[in-house]
């Protein structure tokens, strides 16, 4: 079986939970015959290494592409064409297209489109059975961030621009769920990562959807440790450019630091991963640390002894929790963050919502060894049973080939 490949994300290095989905789809794709990766990629990405030998693929090129959204008549345009999300960059007249057609090797037995911006901007090129993996379902982030939007007294002008962004955002969320259904109809299959989001896209009118789960590679020598180091470290993990995860890098900050140190004093954060301008205020140290991006969360994860997972809005399942459960790092999370992954509050990781719930649920881990085995423990068996990465590359196998057997 022949596998083309149209992704939106590029999986070298492996430093994102993105980048680590993508790379376990390619592993299972190749497990079922040749794979060739075309990445169509924002302007501007400088993070791409040298691809993985390991994965055996036939061939790997990339494309530049304008990810602006549009203004000045684009936007008017945007605002017209009723059906097209707002903020989704348009075709660059052709350049991708072009890209792509001088890079294919075919005849394809079947096409997986990573993400939804690719499979537009390929624009259905490549006639072959196909999957749509759309990683996250964008109406589902937006609904969640407009329900943290905040009201209270305000002058007129803040209460009219507050409801023009709940305007705006409904109609964005109202866009992104009529493009999921098309798109859907368009394709063989469209495939999210967890049953809950399976449920929301099949509500929406979302046609053949599949469950791939996020994955995570085997450890052979997990970091966690039950004992708590002097001072009490709380990690959180991920790419802080991303909007959910900037928030939580905020509230962990702003309002759990300070009522965990509290309870426990002397405990210090630290905010691992690629950060952006508009958090460096966060940094405090010692404190609050901003570690930055670092070559092996493992080094991070060895110093952790806890993972906090506040995260208020988003879609998909976190990968952060998956590599904490890998690791045996005992995990704090709020529902959002853990939604999807079948972990259970007080059996896998402990689930609060509130700051100073969180905070107070932080301090329990910080002092109870009995329970950080306990958790740690069970967390590790069902990342092993329905998370490791090649249980997920299977999985994905095993949708590739039906797909691509539906219709050979």
């Amino acid at each position: 079986m022949r596998t083309l490949v149209v992704s939106g994300e590029y999986p070298w290095p492996v430093n994102s939970g993105s980048r680590l989905r993508l790379a376990t789809v390619l592993r299972g794709l190749g497990a079922c015959g040749p794979v060739d990766l075309f990445s169509i990629l924002p302007a501007g990405r400088t993070d791409i290494g040298p691809s993985d030998p390991a994965l055996g693929l036939r061939r790997v090129a990339h494309v530049a592409f304008d990810d602006r959204p549009p203004s000045g008549a684009g936007r008017l345009l945007a605002v017209v064409r009723a059906d097209v999300p707002l903020e989704l960059p348009r075709p660059d007249g052709g350049r991708a297209l072009a890209a792509l057609a001088r890079f294919l090797g075919g005849p394809y037995d079947l096409v997986w489109y990573f993400g939804m911006r690719p499979f537009v901007l390929s624009d259905g090129m490549v006639a072959a059975p196909s999957v749509l993996d759309v990683v996250d379902l964008e109406d589902q982030k937006i609904a969640a961030r407009s329900d943290l939007a905040v009201d209270g007294p305000a002058d007129v002008p803040t209460r009219l621009r507050r409801a023009a962004g709940r305007a705006y955002s409904a109609e964005e969320a109202r866009r992104w769920r009529r493009l999921q259904v098309r798109a859907g109809n368009a394709v063989t299959t469209t495939v999210v990562c967890s049953e809950l989001d399976a449920e929301r896209a099949r509500a929406t009118g979302v046609p053949r959807v599949e469950v791939v789960a996020n994955g995570y590679p085997e450890v052979d020598r997990p970091v966690g440790r039950l004992e708590v180091g002097e001072p009490p470290t709380v990690v959180f993990q991920g790419t802080l450019r991303y909007p959910p995860n900037a928030d939580a890098a905020r509230v962990l900050v702003r309002e759990i630091g300070p009522a965990l140190r509290e309870l426990v004093p002397g405990a210090r954060i630290r905010l691992v991963g690629t950060t952006a301008p508009a958090l460096e205020s966060l940094a405090d140290p010692p404190a609050v640390t901003l570690v930055g991006q670092v070559d092996d969360i493992a080094d991070e994860l060895a110093v952790a002894d806890l993972v906090v997972v506040p995260v208020r809005f988003g879609s998909g399942t976190r990968l952060k929790v998956l590599e904490a459960f890998a690791h045996r790092v005992p995990v704090v999370s709020t529902t959002l963050g853990a939604e999807g992954l079948g972990a259970e509050d007080g059996v896998h990781l402990l689930v609060a919502d509130r700051a100073p719930d969180i905070a107070r649920a932080c301090a329990r881990l910080l002092g109870d060894v009995a329970l950080r085995q306990a958790l740690t423990a069970r967390a590790h068996e069902l990342f092993v049973e329905h998370y490791a990465e090649g249980v997920v590359a299977r999985r994905v196998g095993a949708v590739a080939r039906q797909v691509a057997g539906a219709q050979g």
